[in-house]
């Protein structure tokens, strides 16, 4: 029968197993969350909320303890303590696997498997170790300790960043009328996307196309400054926004460019200016050179239309931001949503601004929207490819091109590209202006709009 290791008589046994199962718990943790993160599933939109951060820290911790205290017990009792103790585990990972089978979603199970496995393997290793208390460096004692820190930490990070709202609570909200005194409208298009637009004024007409994180939200302050003489729509895209996707729906950028094609054709407009920035480019100009004849003018900012290689700023984003790193820190903490506007705006959102920008992604289920799209950059080649070698269909629109310098996403190479795709544009730069560029450039914005819009158009 095992003996335990001697240990010192003035820590009392119960303090030394909850030392030994905290011990084992913190790089439970981490295993358990690499294993969710990095385990094959769509970035974002594949994730599924009940393995978020704020459920899996405490469940491992819970675990780990209890796995201490049965292995003190087992060292005494049983003659293979280890194999005893990684059977119970076995045990209650297949428990766990069998309940998530009957209970959870279709395919809970199949990316709940490998933080199982893992952290039960994890668990059976690491307990008899920590329990006997075999010598521990000072140095590998200040990580440990270090990295119990950082996970307390993030885990008091997500719970408060868990949504107030009810689950399955509805995706429709009220925008408050201080901010954008726009009246809500909603239609059901034909493929069964649910689709939350604002249809402001009357007019030759603007159709508004936003980026990602954001929403219709975006075009705000443009809207209000241009519905008095043209007719001004913004739509969000499903799963943006208050736009509902019908079941099975894959989000891509080519499938949100042909749900702008069905808007469009449900609302019979034509002679549409496209307004485009960030992913309202590819999406636009995609539905633009299917279209060309429904579309008179364009005007775009801060987007691209072609592929991106993985070694450019752009492509490293789209890995970072896209994988998952980024989609731990987005589904956990709404962070890239909320960094992303903050960082991305030069002015300092007010408080309601910034909620308001960011409580479509303040449900979990709705999250991940916005860690799927940094991934797309580069995933999503064949469209790309598809939308540049087009593009010439609308070398004769007059295009205004706004250019914000200090967005590192979109360099000076992307905007000669469209000054060359389009060579009727006129361009104006924003030297001190980032991603959301119209957040900060408005006023500066709006005459040059209204000057654009009100020039004849050139001979074809």
């Amino acid at each position: 029968m095992q003996t335990e290791t001697s240990q010192s008589p003035s820590i009392p046994q119960p303090l030394r197993v909850l030392a030994a199962g905290l011990a084992t718990a913190i790089p439970a943790v981490l295993v358990t969350t690499v294993a969710v993160h990095t385990a094959p599933h769509v970035q974002g939109i594949g994730f599924f909320p009940s393995l978020r951060y704020a459920v899996l820290t405490p469940v491992s911790v819970a675990i780990a303890l209890a796995a201490a205290m049965l292995y003190r017990l087992l060292i005494s009792r049983s003659a293979r303590p280890r194999a005893v103790l990684g059977s119970v585990l076995a045990g209650l990972g297949l428990v766990t696997v069998s309940a998530l089978a009957l209970a959870g979603p279709t395919g809970l199970v199949s990316a709940a498997l490998p933080a199982v496995a893992v952290g039960a393997l994890a668990l059976a290793w690491l307990t008899p170790r920590a329990v006997q208390r075999p010598a521990r460096s000072r140095i590998s004692l200040t990580l440990l300790l270090l990295l119990g820190a950082l996970e307390g930490w993030a885990f008091l990070a997500a719970s408060a960043h868990e949504p107030a709202l009810p689950k399955g609570s509805p995706v429709a909200f009220d925008v408050p009328s201080e901010l954008f005194d726009a009246a809500p409208q909603f239609v059901t298009l034909p493929s069964g996307a649910r689709i939350h637009y604002v249809d402001e004024g009357t007019g030759p007409t603007l159709l508004f196309l936003h980026g990602n994180p954001a929403w219709s939200f975006q075009w705000r302050t443009l809207i209000q400054g241009l519905r008095g003489s043209y007719r001004t729509i913004a739509l969000d895209y499903p799963g943006f926004g208050m736009s509902e996707a019908p079941a099975g729906y894959g989000f891509t950028p080519r499938e949100q460019s042909h749900v702008v094609e069905e808007f469009v054709e449900q609302l019979r407009l034509h002679d549409v200016t496209l307004v485009m920035q960030d992913w309202g480019g590819p999406i636009g100009l995609g539905f633009a050179t299917r279209r060309p004849e429904l579309v008179q003018r364009i005007i775009l900012g801060s987007t691209w239309a072609w592929p991106t290689q993985k070694n450019v700023p752009r492509g490293i984003f789209s890995v970072i931001a896209g994988g998952p790193v980024g989609e731990f820190f987005q589904m956990n903490f709404n962070g890239f949503a909320s960094f992303g506007l903050q960082n991305g705006i030069v002015r300092k959102l007010a408080p309601q601004e910034l909620d308001t920008y960011l409580r479509p992604f303040v449900p979990l289920e709705r999250r991940g929207i916005a860690a799927f799209y940094p991934r797309q950059i580069t995933a999503a080649t064949d469209y790309f490819t598809e939308v540049e070698s087009a593009l010439p269909r609308l070398a004769n629109k007059d295009a205004l091109i706004f250019w914000a310098l200090k967005d590192e996403g979109f360099p000076r190479e992307d905007l000669e590209h469209f000054q060359r795709v389009f060579p009727r544009n006129r361009t104006r730069e924003f030297a001190e202006a980032n991603h959301f560029f119209f957040e900060d450039t408005a006023p500066q914005m709006l005459p040059e709009i209204k000057a654009f819009l009100s020039a004849p158009i050139s001979s074809r």
